[in-house]
This record gives C-alpha cells, structure tokens and sequence, in this order.
C-alpha cells in the first residue's frame, strides 16, 4: 500500500506521497520505506507512482531518470502529451526491458493465472451441493466466471479491448506465446487441457488478460501531473500500468473522475491508494463508520416499521405482508433520505470550507496541506497496525506556471 495525494487549484497543483512501496509481483513482494514516488519528467510535469514500484525490477525512479536523460529539455504542449512520450519511451525499449526477462515475468504470471484458476475450481467443487458431475465440470465452471469477469465491468457492460494492443491479434498473440502457454496448461491440466475446445478457451482466457482493462496482476498507478506549454492552468493525467507484452506496456487511461480546474471547480483534491484518514478530514467522518451508520439506520428503520405494525394490533401473517411492501420502497428511501441528509451537511460543512481555501491558497499553503494529509494516514497506520507499506518521510512537489517544478519537502 501507499498513500499519496494531489491538490490543485488554478495556480499550481502540490502532490505528496509517503515513502512506502513494494517490489515486484510475485507471492513475496520486498517493501521498502525509502522509495521515491514523486518523480520529476522535465522542468513542469512530474510523475507520481502508487501500487507495484517495478516494471521487471527496474524502479520507476530509474525510468523515469533513463526518460529524463532522453526527453527531459523537451517542452511538451500539454501534460497528456508528456505521457504519450513517456509511454512511447517505455514500449519497445530493450536496452532497459530485454525480450527474455519480459517473457519470464509473463509466463510467471500465466502460470499463476493458471493455478489460480485450478485452485477455485477444486473449491468450487468442494462446495455442499455445489452439482459438479467431476473435478472437469467444476473447471470449465470456473473458467467461464473469470472470462465473463474480463469480458464486462461490474455494471454488466462490456470490457473494451485496450487500444494499446491494437495490433496485438489472437494469431500475433498465439504465435509469440503459443508453446509456453501449451507448456503451462498441460504442466497445471495434463490431459484435460490439450482437449482442442478447452485449450482454446484457455488461450482466449490468456488473451483476455492482456487485453482487457481488468488488472488481475500486480498494477501501478500512474499519476502525470504539472503544465504543459500550451496548458493555461495545472493538469493531471491518470493511468494504470502493469506488465510487459511483446514489448509494449500493458496501460489503461483513468476516466472515473474527469474534473479539473480547466472546465470544472476551482480546486480540488484526489487521493490514491490508502485513504481513509483523508477521507475522514474532508468528509467529517470515516469511510468505514459512515457505511455502519447506513446499516443501522436501514435496521432501526425496519426495527422501528415492524414494531409500530404489532402495537397498532397486526397479526404476524399482516406484518410480515406490510413489512415485505416496506422493504421494496418506503424502508430504502428513508434510508436514501438520510444519505442525501448526510451528503449535504458533509459537503456543506467541511468539504466546500475546504475546497474554498485551498482555491485562495498558493502553492505553498496546498503543499503543506497535501503533506499534511499524507501524514494523517501514515499516523493512523503507525497507530493501528492496521495497513502495511505505508510510512516514511513524505516527499512534496509544487509546479505552478510562474516557478515551474520545486521540491517542498524531501527525504534527506
């Protein structure tokens, strides 16, 4: 875990980030409290890395230094433009990711793919009445629930796949990986897997890993931030990032919250990561304790309905016929109502005050306060025990237009 977070209002935007952060993907990642997160690109745009701290061993510290070297005078137009660069610098670059460690972190992770597969299948079966006529049954089972998982998103819709591997085609995808998949399902199947329909599936299965927008391995998040020549106010730009794949990173754009001090509010503030003690300051309460006071409200709710039907005389056949109404309509809403309730006093009295400062503040004043809040989280976890891979120092940059990239705080 990490903690990290962004402030931005129209002159200059602060980001903070702990010194917490994992290496490598694989069932013993190594943490470290002397990670560098907030990595400068040129004099205006900076890059700030959550999640995995490695693309095949290599920091994103030391590409980002290998980026530097290469495209650091350049003056991009805009920040998405920068990481366009960035990304373009990374794909195909075989000095710093040569083909052979590239092909063994993907077999690594398709064999894990694999077993994992195998393992819930074996479970599945093993459920009371779970109805599986033999250990084969409950595979395809549980092939086809991970194939629809990659397939749609949790609202049901479709799964686009990635643009980056436009020309990554099934018969270019086979072609490259075809014998070490074969090696990988009759080493975790035998038999079973060389069946002709099965392996095609768990061919499709392998494909739909790299080129869908479900991060089922080992990810980094990826946060671009600053100016670019033509931006007239501070921009970030968000990405997801994991392995490598003949030769090109796997990489999805974050478009979950398009806001934005260009077209939208005056200031604003994202977090990433490991957040709950943020989203207690801004919000007046925890995460956590606002969800349970949503469940007790529904309970009391319903508690209070039932007991009101028996005073006023019901039979239990009648309660439990008025109640069952309840619940489908009037129960939910009042439970909606507190919600909103909540929502409203939560934006009004601590959010809006908030974002009210940081939009009058400079760009030391959000740095302080993105430090601030980066320390809040650290604190609660040196507290709790309750997360690992968060602490350290807290590193802070400021970019504005006038000063362009300056360290607010650094680790010694």
């Amino acid at each position: 875990m990490t903690s990290e977070v962004m402030i931005m209002n129209r002159q200059a935007v602060a980001l903070a980030a702990d010194s917490a952060v994992t290496y490598g993907g694989g069932p013993e990642p190594v943490v470290t409290l002397e990670a560098e997160k907030i990595l400068p690109l040129n004099g205006s745009v900076a890059l700030m890395v959550y999640s995995r701290g490695d693309v095949l061993g290599r920091s994103w510290s030391q590409i980002a230094h290998a980026f530097r070297q290469s495209h650091g005078s350049t003056g991009f137009d805009t920040v998405q433009d920068c990481a366009k660069a960035f990304f373009a610098f990374v794909d195909g670059n075989r000095k710093l990711f040569p083909e052979e460690e590239e092909r063994e972190e993907f077999e690594g992770l398709m064999r894990a793919a694999f077993l994992t597969l195998l393992n819930h299948a074996r479970a599945m079966a093993s459920y009371p009445g779970a109805g599986y006529e033999d250990d084969a049954e409950a595979f395809e089972a549980a092939l086809e629930l991970y194939r629809a998982h990659l397939a749609h998103d949790d609202s049901g819709q479709s799964r686009p796949d990635l643009a980056v591997f436009e020309t990554l085609t099934r018969e270019r995808f086979y072609e490259v990986y075809g014998e070490m998949l074969d090696g990988l399902i009759a080493e975790a199947l035998g038999a079973f897997g060389q069946e002709e329909s099965m392996r095609a599936r768990l061919f499709d299965f392998a494909y739909m890993i790299v080129t869908k927008p479900a991060f089922l391995e080992p990810f980094a998040g990826l946060v671009f931030a600053g100016f670019g020549a033509g931006d007239i106010f501070p921009v970030y730009d968000h990405h997801y990032a994991s392995i490598l794949v003949d030769g090109v990173m796997k990489r999805a754009h974050d478009e979950t919250t398009e806001v934005g001090v260009n077209d939208g509010p005056n200031a604003f503030v994202r977090t990433f990561a490991q957040a709950d003690m943020t989203h207690a300051f801004l919000r007046g309460i925890h995460p956590l304790m606002f969800d349970m006071m949503i469940s007790m409200n529904l309970v009391t709710n319903e508690a209070a309905a039932e007991n009101a039907l028996k005073e006023a005389g019901l039979g239990p056949e009648a309660v439990g016929e008025v109640m069952a109404k309840l619940q489908k309509g009037a129960l939910p809403a009042l439970t909606g109502q507190f919600i909103r309730a909540a929502h409203s006093v939560s934006q009004a009295e601590f959010i809006d005050p908030f974002i009210q400062v940081v939009a009058a503040s400079g760009k030391r004043q959000i740095a302080e306060t993105a430090k601030s809040l980066v320390e809040l989280n650290i604190l609660k976890t040196s507290l709790h025990m309750t997360q690992t891979g968060v602490g350290g120092e807290v590193d802070v940059v400021m970019i504005s237009r006038t000063s362009g990239l300056e360290w607010y705080a650094r680790k010694a």
